[in-house]
């Protein structure tokens, strides 16, 4: 399978890695918190069969680079619009695992016509959203990261990754509302995301369907690929 490595040169020059896989209608698929576009190397190649597949690394993470002093999931999306008009990309679907999910909420409301279609696979909104364990793991490692970050600049930039974990994305319930593409929320049963913040997305949303699938927790599409590949292609694929 031929692969396309490329850069998207920023305005602040940070660079934005990303990699092209096939043919078709455009598909980005975008990775979790301290991720990298390799998390779909399971799906890239049953996908990029129908799809021409985007797998980006985000701004800050892996060998996506950041100038900034600051990590958002609002830059993030403006990379993401920067990154559709180098392509000369109109409209695209789009593929969001964790963060990416929050990525692509992020992006749905700033650019509603440029999705397609979206899917959902364990978002949230609010950081209540996470299960409570994880949260307080999650707080943990953004005070122990904050003092390392005082004297090591690893950390630093660790830091601005974890603490998109402790802030609500900035996605409302009456914007929830106003998302116009075909969604899909799909979590597994045993997910870190908390079941009543997964199908309050899919109820808030107005063209969204829901699929709970039994036995996995927060990355089936690794563990799974044959599960989440026909699932995510049956929706994309819909007529």
């Amino acid at each position: 399978m031929e692969k396309q490595k490329k850069l998207l040169l920023t305005k602040d020059k940070s660079l934005i890695y990303y990699e092209i896989s096939g043919k078709g209608f455009p598909l980005f698929l975008l990775h979790g918190n301290g991720g990298s576009g390799k998390y779909f190397e399971k799906q890239v190649p049953e996908f990029s069969r129908y799809f021409k597949v985007f797998t980006v690394d985000s701004r800050g993470h892996a060998r996506s680079t950041n100038n900034s002093n600051s990590l958002t999931f609002e830059q993030m999306a403006e990379d993401l619009y920067s990154l559709m008009e180098q392509e000369q990309i109109k409209q695209a679907d789009i593929v969001g695992f964790s963060d990416g999910a929050n990525l692509a909420m992020v992006f749905a409301k700033k650019y509603p016509n440029m999705i397609h279609r979206l899917v959902l696979n364990a978002g949230n909104t609010e950081v209540q959203g996470v299960s409570l364990p994880i949260r307080i793991f999650t707080t943990i490692e953004y005070t122990f990261l904050k003092f390392l970050s005082l004297f090591n600049k690893k950390a630093k930039r660790q830091l601005l990754v974890v603490r998109l974990m402790t802030h609500d994305i900035g996605v409302s319930k009456s914007d929830l509302q106003t998302l116009s593409a075909k969604t899909l929320v799909i979590v597994g049963k045993y997910d870190i995301i908390r079941r009543a913040h997964s199908i309050y997305l899919a109820k808030e949303i107005p063209h969204a369907s829901f699929i709970l699938v039994p036995k996995h927790g927060h990355s089936f599409a690794k563990k799974d690929p044959k599960t989440f590949n026909k699932e995510i292609l049956t929706f994309l694929q819909e007529k």
